[in-house]
């Protein structure tokens, strides 16, 4: 029980109080999520908003970009390389060979693939879709080997993509738990 405390007090801590040395622990863990599949993060660091003295402000906003957002949008990005890579070369024999598994052939990856022009709007649709925060990102890295996308591409929208995803996501709760609060205050001091 005491390590569970520990554990949520050093996360309240690195978000709330971020710095240079949390950024990096941050980027790890980021990393060692979006390989394994652990936890939904980006939910477990933008709920410790919830335990904000004062409401969000610009500031603690520039903070959360620079010091959680970032250093998460880099971290999965480097996380998805290997699930991107597996779908880049060894995409066709493997869809083959586990269809029955993984619920789609490769003849569906090549009916979709022939929607994709191969223009400058498929990077902004990936984009889109890495930005939305409810979107589980092993998919497109997938997609994206399949449809054999370029890596630098597909890295750095990868890495803005789960960048504004995180800030959205601090954003979304931090707006919420600053109009509770504010709710909150309003109806107690009636």
């Amino acid at each position: 029980m005491q390590e569970t405390l520990d554990i949520l007090k050093v996360i309240n801590d690195v978000v709330l109080e971020p710095n240079l040395s949390s950024a990096l622990v941050i980027l790890l863990l980021a990393f060692v999520n979006e390989l394994i599949v652990v936890v939904p993060y980006a939910l477990i660091l933008s709920g410790q908003l919830l335990f904000l003295n004062d409401g969000l402000t610009l500031a603690l906003l520039a903070k959360l970009l620079v010091f959680v957002a970032v250093p998460v949008g880099l971290g999965s990005a480097l996380g998805t390389i290997p699930s991107y890579l597996l779908a880049y070369f060894g995409g066709k024999p493997v869809v083959k060979k586990y269809h029955k598994y993984l619920h789609f052939s490769w003849d569906n990856i090549e009916k979709i693939n022939t929607r994709f022009k191969g223009v400058w709007y498929d990077e902004i649709i990936f984009l889109f879709f890495r930005i939305v925060p409810v979107i589980p990102s092993l998919p497109f890295s997938l997609v994206a080997g399949f449809f054999r996308m370029r890596f630098w591409p597909y890295f750095v929208l990868t890495a803005v993509g789960l960048t504004v995803r995180m800030l959205l996501t601090l954003l979304i709760v931090g707006v919420g738990v600053s109009s509770l609060s504010e709710l909150l205050l309003l109806i107690y001091n009636k």
